[in-house]
């Protein structure tokens, strides 16, 4: 049986901002409005009074738990329609038997499609990418059969498997620059880069996926229990922990002497937003004219972060996430910003275009800058700066690790960065804090009595214990 799925939520607030029109009413007003939508397939139709699709309209406070509970939801009342018009005409729904029976590989591959319309492009092709390691291993064995030293078999397996195939596009590659060569085509003959292998970051990510596939079967009564839940598979593969790769300060003053050299552009702009605020690189590729708010009497500048680029597309922040911020500017970055401002406005209005607040800060008249372009330039940039190999991200380390080991509160890093918690900072970058249990006793009561302190007096035994 066709399940049915949502397609992505449509953002009806987004919507009636762009048109100019009031906001649905609401019992709160923290929650934002989608509409969610099922697109029927012709053949269950008839089930469904003729409809071509369903839609609903929903309110929810954040996109990771709230919409997406009410889109399951949805998802699962009409798939329950469904089944029961399907067994009454005689349709063949699946029984629990039936369920238990089915191979995992057939399963996972349902569980990815029922979700696709809710979640992200991206994140639909990282599941694909984990369902290939899960089918090439344990996809033929039934649900009710599969047992914890299957999923570890599957787990361990990652590496090996990603060999294989890295081996094999690598052949591919070489059969086809072959024939671009002997067909006079290959104007020039750079080395391949070598095959990235899988390692203990992707194992954790496909043993999460199979969990995640076993709890929804779990949810669905289609298995009792899930196998892939066990205490040691937790052990053995642990999540990795993120590449923290800063600079280090001496590295960092001469980084940003390069980036202040360049001439003014969208590198140097980019480059100095991303050193001197921390965010992310998808976040300032995002950023629109109107984010930029100059420095007023006795105020910093500052930059709205409300979005973020995915596969090629400007998507805005909840307003309940915590990557929603607000963030200083100081004031070389932010007359650098000016400057870039005045210029493309100029640049526009040659074209007899208006510059908007709405209009990209970075990209090419009305088109948000494209990552692929970004990652081109800023590469160029740090090969010719001495700086080879370093990553974009790498600055938003060495934000949060120099202010941290100079000590600016945790809380307010945490905050800058865009983390949901203070908590998740610290364990990042727990190592680079300076130690501060130095002279903390005699600060401490020095703050309360400085001359016991200060006095360093010598004390004899007023009475005698021997």
């Amino acid at each position: 049986m066709q399940l049915l799925h949502c397609d992505k939520p449509y953002n009806l607030d987004e919507a009636a901002a762009r048109r100019g029109a009031p906001r649905r009413k609401r019992k709160d007003s923290r929650t934002t409005a989608y509409e969610l939508t099922i697109r029927i397939p012709e053949e269950h139709r008839r089930h469904f009074d003729g409809k071509k699709k369903l839609t609903r309209v929903v309110f929810a406070l954040n996109k990771k738990v709230d919409l997406k509970g009410q889109v399951r939801a949805f998802e699962e009342e009409k798939n329950a329609v469904l089944d029961l018009a399907l067994e009454a005409r005689g349709g063949g729904s699946l029984d629990a038997a039936a369920w238990a029976a089915m191979p995992f590989g057939e399963y996972a591959e349902r569980y990815v499609e029922r979700r696709s319309g809710a979640i992200s492009a991206a994140t639909v092709a990282n599941e694909r990418r984990y369902l290939e390691y899960a089918k090439a291993t344990i996809g033929s064995i039934p649900l009710k059969e599969l047992v914890a030293e299957d999923v570890e078999r599957c787990v361990l397996a990652v590496p090996r498997l990603s060999e294989a195939w890295a081996e094999e596009r690598m052949r591919r590659l070489e059969e086809n620059r072959e024939r671009l060569r002997r067909e006079g085509r290959l104007k020039r003959r750079t080395p391949l880069s070598p095959p990235r292998i899988a390692g203990p970051a992707m194992q954790s990510k496909v043993l999460k996926f199979v969990r995640e596939v076993l709890n929804d079967a779990v949810d669905r009564e289609h298995v009792g229990r899930n196998v892939a839940k066990k205490r040691f598979l937790s052990k053995s593969f642990r999540k990795g922990r993120p590449l923290i790769d800063p600079l280090m300060e001496d590295e960092a003053g001469r980084f940003l002497e390069e980036a202040s050299s360049l001439p003014l552009g969208m590198t140097k702009v980019a480059v100095l937003i991303l050193f001197s605020t921390g965010m992310r690189p998808e976040e300032m590729l995002a950023l629109r004219v109107g984010a930029f708010v100059p420095a007023g009497e006795g105020d910093d500048a500052q930059v709205r972060i409300v979005a973020a680029q995915r596969a090629g597309r400007i998507e805005n922040y909840t307003k309940s996430d915590s990557s929603m911020r607000t963030v200083p500017l100081d004031r070389y970055t932010a007359s650098v910003v000016e400057a870039w401002i005045e210029e493309k406005r100029r640049a526009l209005d040659e074209m007899g275009l208006v510059l908007r607040s709405s209009t990209p800060l970075l990209g090419e008249t009305g088109n948000p800058w494209s990552y692929n372009s970004f990652k081109k330039r800023w590469n160029a940039f740090v090969r010719k700066a001495g700086f080879a190999g370093t990553r974009p991200y790498a600055l938003r380390h060495t934000f949060a690790t120099i202010n941290l080991a100079r000590g600016e509160n945790i809380k307010t890093v945490s905050v800058l960065l865009g983390h949901a918690d203070a908590s998740y900072t610290l364990d990042l970058y727990v190592g680079f804090i300076p130690a501060t249990t130095r002279g903390l006793a005699n600060r401490y009561v020095g703050r309360l009595a400085p001359g016991l302190v200060d006095s360093g007096e010598k004390h004899g035994l007023k009475e005698d214990f021997r």
